[in-house]
């Protein structure tokens, strides 16, 4: 009787370490104790495997899940969702590997499996809307406002405007190219302004069209230039011939 007691006494005492040991590593949150309560609490907060980041600053809100606990690659982290009647609409996820916006997670199969973030076909991206119906659906990314960057590249545009300067470019000559503008009231190879309203210009390409245009200019210029210089020949020779010939009068 005597040892069971004291065998209780123990059991007692290392439960009450334990007790102790978890109310000293406990985190205190804040808030009203209702379902609509607001809960908050200072410092940081980190969800899933603690972060080992030595002595760098920690972000106030951290989420961690080492890549291999789960054979799914897009293995959930953290999810923002707006809920109509059953119906539960992901709004913004992250996994281990991506980030999501607009519910573009549940469609996997339309993804580039190396993107680090992709948002849904259907969303419009900027401070304005566009407002074209139907909105274009072959491009990655559409912005509905203007956009300010210190550098655009275009990358692989085909048919760079240097085939100009080919012997063989069968250049137009400037009275095709009048009769040209008199009928359609825009260059050889230019969009009108009705195609340009209706469906924009593609930027690369605009800027070969623009290309070709100043390559053929050039090509025009370098021919009046040899006309004026075979004129200003003649015409020298001319002067010359006459003030031979008043010299020679004047005898």
């Amino acid at each position: 009787m005597i040892l069971a007691k004291r065998v209780g006494i123990f059991i007692f005492a290392i439960g009450m370490l334990g007790f102790a040991e978890i109310v000293a590593h406990a985190q205190q949150w804040n808030g009203a104790a209702n379902p609509r309560g607001t809960i908050w609490r200072p410092g940081n907060v980190v969800v899933g495997e603690e972060p080992r980041r030595g002595d760098d600053p920690r972000p106030l809100i951290e989420v961690t899940r080492p890549l291999a606990m789960s054979k799914e690659q897009d293995d959930r982290l953290f999810s923002a969702n707006a809920v109509f009647r059953d119906d539960t609409i992901p709004k913004f996820e992250v996994d281990t590997r991506h980030a999501y916006a607009g519910g573009a997670r549940s469609k996997a199969s339309i993804l580039d499996p190396t993107l680090d973030f992709a948002v849904h076909r259907s969303a419009v991206i900027g401070l304005v809307n566009i407002k074209e119906m139907p909105r274009p659906n072959d491009y990655m990314l559409i912005v509905g406002g203007k956009i300010l960057a210190e550098e655009v590249r275009i990358k692989l545009i085909k048919d760079w405007a240097d085939y100009v300067f080919a012997k063989d470019y069968p250049l137009k000559n400037l009275t095709e190219v009048e009769k040209f503008i008199h009928a359609n009231h825009h260059l050889p190879e230019i969009p009108s302004a009705t195609e340009v309203e209706k469906t924009g210009v593609s930027l690369g390409d605009m800027q070969s069209k623009l290309l070709l245009k100043v390559e053929e200019l050039t090509l025009y210029l370098i021919q009046q230039n040899k006309i004026i210089e075979t004129l200003q020949a003649k015409l020298a020779r001319m002067e010359q011939e006459a003030r031979l010939r008043k010299s020679t009068k004047h005898r």
